[in-house]
């Protein structure tokens, strides 16, 4: 029997499609995921804290076998019957005890995920024991440079931690041999909105109905594309989410 579709509530912790006001982080999120697309061709991959489902049915699209999961039940059920692939499945569980045999997996992803836990170093851990000798694994998070610029604390109510570019790839080294840092940047029409800022698209939700900048955010917002973001290895302090390549042993030639 299948799966009845569950309808997920935007909470401000987990990222939906098809939602305007909200383009602009999903486009955020989908550069990732791209950037994931273009290295699981063939792979078996395993998104760790994947949420509602569209990043493991972009991946399953090329990888051999993808295993997406999250500690909410009722997301995962949503994706089980949003998402239905023969090479796709979804599982319960928890971040920081992967339920998976160690090494059963070319390639591991987890995007938006570090700065909500307690534990990291143990989320690290397993990223590292669940993928295969001279497996990648694809770790992002915000800078916090530019998130809470400024701030010791989160601003984000749903953060515990966030980190500086220097601060995630020293947290990586302890668990991976190889670790690879690039920052996200906007690029196209997003570059000239950082001159002018016609829209905030990180104070809007504070904004009243006569400020002019929310009525600019919901017309706008839906055009944000993942070409309107690119990513690059310099300059990484200004950079808006850290991406970082992590590599174990046993690379190969």
């Amino acid at each position: 029997m299948s799966e009845e579709i569950v309808e997920l509530q935007l909470t401000g912790e987990r990222t939906l499609p098809g939602i305007s006001r909200e383009n602009y982080w999903f486009a955020r999120h989908l550069v990732a995921y791209e950037l994931a697309v273009g290295m699981a061709a063939g792979k078996r991959v395993i998104d760790i804290g994947c949420g509602e489902g569209y990043g493991p049915a972009m991946l399953a699209t090329v990888a051999s076998r993808v295993v997406g999961t999250d500690i909410a039940p009722e997301v995962m059920a949503h994706a089980r019957a949003t998402y239905p692939r023969d090479n796709l499945s979804f599982e319960v569980m928890d971040v920081n005890e992967l339920t998976v045999e160690s090494g059963s997996f070319d390639l591991a992803v987890s995007f938006q995920v570090v700065e909500h836990l307690v534990d990291e170093s143990r989320y690290f851990s397993e990223i590292a024991r669940v993928i295969a000798p001279g497996g990648t694994a694809i770790v992002t998070t915000p800078n916090r440079l530019t998130i809470s610029p400024g701030c010791d604390m989160p601003i984000n109510p749903f953060h515990l931690r966030e980190y500086t570019p220097e601060e995630f790839a020293e947290a990586l080294s302890k668990h991976f041999d190889s670790v690879e840092i690039q920052g996200m940047f906007h690029a196209g029409w997003l570059v000239l909105n950082d001159r002018i800022r016609l829209v905030d698209f990180i104070k809007v939700y504070e904004m009243s109905k006569a400020n002019p900048r929310l009525w600019a955010h919901r017309v706008l917002t839906p055009l944000v594309r993942t070409s309107d973001f690119r990513l690059e290895s310099s300059r990484l302090d200004g950079c808006l989410d850290i991406f970082s390549i992590c590599r174990s042993a046993g690379m190969g030639d």
